[in-house]
Parts: C-alpha cells; sequence; structure tokens
C-alpha cells in the first residue's frame, strides 16, 4: 500500500516537472520564433515615423525582458540607430522657415522698431548657424521600446498590440515618438523667434554680480562632456565605471546622481564655481524639486545662466527637468525635429526626447553667456 502511494506521488511530481519543464520549453520556443517579428514590428515603426526627414544609415536592435503570463507576451526592444537629416541646408528645415516667416511679418510692419529688426536678424544669423552642424552628419540616438502583445496559436498577434516608448522615465504611448508635423515646427520657428529677442533683451537688462563678458559658455563641450561620461543601461539602471572618478558618486537610494552629472557638463561648458555651487554642494547634487532643498534648476536661474525655454528652442547644452520624480537630464542633441538627452540613473546615452507634456521643463543658457 505504502508503495502504491509513493508510485502515485512519484507520478504525479514526474507530471507536474514535466509540465514546468513543456511550459518553460514552449516559452522559449515562443520567444525564439517572435523575436524576429517584435523586433521588426518596432523598427518598422521608428522607419516610418522619422522617414519624413530623415535617411537611416543603420538600424538595430535586440529584445529584453521578455515574460509570457496569462497567453500575453510583454517584451522590451533595445534600439540603436543612426539617421541623418534629408535636408540639404538649414534652409530646408521646418523650423528654420519658420524663423524665417517671422522675420518677415517683423520686417513688413511699421510698428517694429530698428533695434528689434537688428536683433531678429542676429537670432536668424545665429540659428541657422547652430544647426548647421546637423546637415550632413549623422546622429546616434538609443530608444526602449515595450510591446504587449497577446499569443494566438502559439504567435504574436503584433496587429492588436501595445506599443510604448520610454520617453525619460516614463513609458507613454508610442505616438509620441513621432515627430511633430511641419506646420507645428514652421509655428516653433515662428514662435522661437519672438522668444529669443524678449530673452536677449532680458538678458542684456539684467545686471550680474559676474560681468557677461568674463563667462562664455562652451555648450559644445558641455554636450562632449555629457556624452563621454555615461552610457546606455538597457532596461534602467547605472553602470558607475562609465563616470567620471573625479567626482564623487552618489548611488544612494538606487541612485541619485543625476543633477551631480548635469552640474558636471555644465561646468565643463565654462560656468563657474563659487560658494553656493561648487562639487558636492547642495545646489551642485540636488535637483531642488524633492523639497524646499535649493537645487541646481534654481541656482542657474536665480543666478541669470540659464533660462526657462521650450522644446523647440532648447539645443544641445541645455538641460531638461522633470519636477514630479525631481529629475534633470542633460540635452546632447536637438536639430529642431527631434531631441536626444544623455543622462544618470537612470543612465542613458542619446536618448530620445520625444515628449510634448508641459510636466517637463527646459532650460538654456542666457544670451549674455553665450
Amino acid at each position: 500500500m505504502i508503495r502504491k502511494r509513493v508510485m502515485v506521488c512519484l507520478l504525479a511530481l514526474m507530471t507536474v516537472s514535466s509540465a514546468s519543464v513543456q511550459a518553460k520549453e514552449t516559452t522559449a520556443v515562443v520567444e525564439q520564433t517572435a523575436a524576429k517579428d517584435i523586433r521588426d514590428y518596432v523598427e518598422n515603426f521608428v522607419t516610418k515615423a522619422y522617414e519624413p526627414y530623415y535617411k537611416f544609415n543603420s538600424i538595430q536592435s535586440t529584445v529584453s525582458d521578455y515574460v509570457v503570463k496569462d497567453n500575453v507576451l510583454t517584451a522590451n526592444v533595445n534600439l540603436s540607430l543612426s539617421k541623418t537629416l534629408k535636408a540639404q541646408s538649414v534652409d530646408e528645415l521646418p523650423y528654420v522657415k519658420g524663423l524665417q516667416s517671422q522675420l518677415n511679418t517683423l520686417q513688413a510692419s511699421k510698428s517694429v522698431s530698428a533695434t528689434d529688426l537688428q536683433a531678429s536678424n542676429q537670432v536668424l544669423r545665429e540659428k541657422k548657424s547652430e544647426l548647421q552642424e546637423y546637415i550632413g552628419t549623422a546622429t546616434e540616438q538609443n530608444d526602449t521600446f515595450r510591446v504587449t502583445a497577446k499569443l494566438v496559436n502559439g504567435s504574436v498577434d503584433l496587429a492588436s498590440a501595445n506599443l510604448e516608448f520610454l520617453n525619460y522615465i516614463d513609458y507613454v504611448p508610442a505616438s509620441n515618438f513621432i515627430p511633430e508635423s511641419e506646420a507645428a515646427m514652421v509655428q516653433n520657428g515662428q514662435e522661437g523667434l519672438l522668444e529669443a529677442v524678449a530673452e536677449s533683451k532680458a538678458s542684456a537688462a539684467k545686471t550680474s554680480a559676474v560681468a557677461p563678458a568674463a563667462i562664455k559658455y562652451n555648450r559644445i563641450a558641455a554636450r562632449d562632456y555629457a556624452n563621454k561620461w555615461t552610457s546606455e543601461v538597457a532596461g534602467g539602471g547605472y553602470d558607475t565605471s562609465k563616470w567620471n572618478p573625479k567626482y564623487a558618486k552618489h548611488t544612494e537610494n538606487g541612485g541619485v546622481d543625476c543633477a551631480n552629472y548635469v552640474s558636471q557638463a555644465i561646468f565643463a561648458g565654462g560656468i563657474p564655481t563659487d560658494t553656493k555651487w561648487k562639487p558636492e554642494s547642495t545646489a551642485w547634487i540636488n535637483t531642488g524639486y524633492s523639497s524646499s532643498i535649493f537645487g541646481l534648476k534654481d541656482y542657474m536661474v536665480d543666478k541669470g545662466y540659464f533660462y526657462k525655454t521650450t522644446k523647440a528652442n532648447a539645443p544641445a547644452g541645455g538641460f531638461i527637468s522633470y519636477p514630479t520624480y525631481s529629475h534633470v537630464v542633460f540635452i546632447v542633441a536637438n536639430d529642431t525635429v527631434t531631441m536626444q538627452f544623455s543622462a544618470h540613473t537612470n543612465d542613458r546615452l542619446k536618448s530620445s526626447f520625444a515628449g510634448f507634456s508641459s510636466a517637463y521643463e527646459f532650460y538654456y543658457i542666457s544670451a549674455a553667456y553665450r
């Protein structure tokens, strides 16, 4: 009797083990057969989204964090690409067309002063010079997408899949990844000209404790620093081996090095330290949003170095703040069609910033320090 019970138990255990192994094998087979379909699905989406404005030099993707539960598949697709603007000159960019359109309107107006016209012409020249670096030059980009889809007869039903894009910290609908319409970009340029002229006048009217002529911000040097001292960590997290060893590393509570990293980049661009803003000071290592603590954004704005602007008007060398999460990242590219950023914790390198939500704030160097 005992032998029969033992045999029954063994058979039951073997059945459960066999079912478990079979489930794992089924998942592995589905993963293997679905991986290419999922990658193609994401790559086709990105290609279609960018096709009006870019030609692709290369595009590669890998699938990670693959999970099958209740017959629903979830997987991340980590994508790296190199793209070049199709525009042969800056004058072909919709944003620049908007700048020129607004300048033409001002020139036709009898109520605009000669001083404002002169400033508007200067803004147009500076913007065109700034954007010239993107014409004929490849831009690298690293992104993460999340695919959620049902499994039908062992195959992934991508026709009804849900596609999301990792923007900054949050996964958002992939539709946010698609560049704005040409009309919207033209409008950005029109508004950008007026904003730049107003900011230039306001900057000139301010009295700074440091003579503007004594400080010039090298946004390219700041950008290059930001790209040098981070890496793309797929799925989140950080890699301190890629951080500058000359600075303290802040990894407490899972990693809070974002402001420390952005401060380093700004310093590399030429903004000088002082008693309030220096390595390991409160203003250097804190964003300033998590509490009443005086942080990086507060210092840069109060000092007059940076001013709040819009996504379209924030070039490489500026930074993005997300007050909701008390987080900051550094802008490393903005050709007026797409923007890329680099960051610490989570570590990101040349990743897309594709959000158009008012939850984000954009900051760029004041005219007096350019």
